[in-house]
């Protein structure tokens, strides 16, 4: 029987929903390495490719921070989510310049999301040797990640809605999965963020929908995978 305490809990708790989480997201990284064997056949460059791997690689780090409890692991277990979603919105920004817009990404261009990612790693240094306390930084950390999931999942509802419109096939699926990931990125957050100022929110609604969040997140990438290994054995 599980403990009705789960389901009422405010604060963070160790549950199924952990393993799962794990699962969902170690799968997914090895889906974008088995897919980008296949890159060839879908022609958006290397930079999207790099994006979605760091992706699911820091979110999935972001997980395995669920093992330890201590307010320092928690802060960094937000900088890795920060991480992961700049990375993200990042991918289906380059993929929507390159499929929608069909220019041609800038070398410059695509080494922004890397120094907007290294922003957040630097402010926590600062943080820290100034005295800012440890949970104190933990729920900083917990706030801006709620803040760059919110706008980076916005971003993402928008970009793969337009490139579902230039797609066919197995591809309108892929990004309608990344959009419905992003809708629970975004819920899942909100929740969370409104949760530290106004009213707090059970925790176990709370990760339900960084569940499913992770659960569209790996179909896209299953989807993807798939699609590209079956169109190279055609041409093959």
């Amino acid at each position: 029987m599980v403990n009705s305490s789960y389901f009422f809990a405010f604060e963070e708790t160790l549950g199924p929903h952990v393993i799962l989480s794990n699962l969902f997201w170690w799968a997914s990284l090895i889906l974008v390495i088995t897919a980008y064997k296949n890159r060839r056949i879908w022609n958006v460059g290397e930079m999207p490719w790099a994006y979605l791997f760091m992706t699911f690689l820091f979110f999935g780090i972001r997980e395995l921070g669920h093992l330890d409890v201590s307010p320092m692991t928690g802060s960094i277990r937000y900088v890795s989510g920060i991480f992961s979603a700049i990375f993200m919105t990042s991918a289906l920004i380059f993929i929507y310049i390159k499929i929608y817009k069909r220019k041609t990404i800038s070398k410059n261009m695509s080494f922004i999301p890397l120094i907007l990612a290294l922003i957040f790693p630097i402010y926590f240094i600062y943080l820290y040797f100034s005295g800012t306390q440890t949970e104190n930084l933990k729920n900083i950390f917990f706030n801006i990640e709620s803040i760059v999931w919110i706008i980076g999942g916005s971003i993402t509802i928008y970009t793969t809605f337009m490139l579902g419109t230039k797609s066919t096939g197995e591809f309108v699926y892929v990004f309608m999965f990344f959009q419905i990931a992003a809708f629970f990125a975004i819920l899942w957050k909100f929740l969370g963020f409104i949760g530290t100022i106004s009213c707090p929110i059970p925790y176990s609604i709370r990760e339900f929908l960084e569940t499913m969040f992770g659960v569209f997140a790996i179909m896209s990438m299953y989807v993807l995978e798939k699609m590209l290994r079956n169109l190279s054995k055609r041409i093959s």
